[in-house]
C-alpha cells in the first residue's frame, strides 16, 4: 500500500510548515523577521521577502484562555 496524496507535497509542507508567499513575487518564505504578542491573544509576524524585499505583516488571533483558580482537592 502506498500513500497517494490529491496536492503536491510542496504544497502540503508548506501548508502546515512554512510561511506565506510573498503577495508581490510569491516566494515561499518560512521564517517572520520578527513577532510581536500583543495583549488581546493576537500574534503579529513581520516578513520581508529575499527575493523581492517586499515586506508585510500577518496576525493570528487566539482564543485568550483565562486561568482558573487552583482547584486541587484537599488531601
Amino acid at each position: 500500500m502506498s500513500l497517494h496524496s490529491p496536492a503536491p507535497l510542496d504544497f502540503e509542507f508548506r501548508r502546515y510548515f512554512g510561511g506565506p508567499s510573498c503577495p508581490r513575487c510569491g516566494n515561499s518564505l518560512l521564517v517572520a523577521e520578527a513577532s510581536e504578542f500583543l495583549s488581546d491573544g493576537q500574534v503579529r509576524h513581520f516578513w520581508a521577502c529575499e527575493s523581492c524585499g517586499q515586506e508585510f505583516h500577518t496576525a493570528v488571533k487566539f482564543a485568550v484562555r483565562h486561568e482558573l483558580p487552583d482547584s486541587r482537592c484537599p488531601a
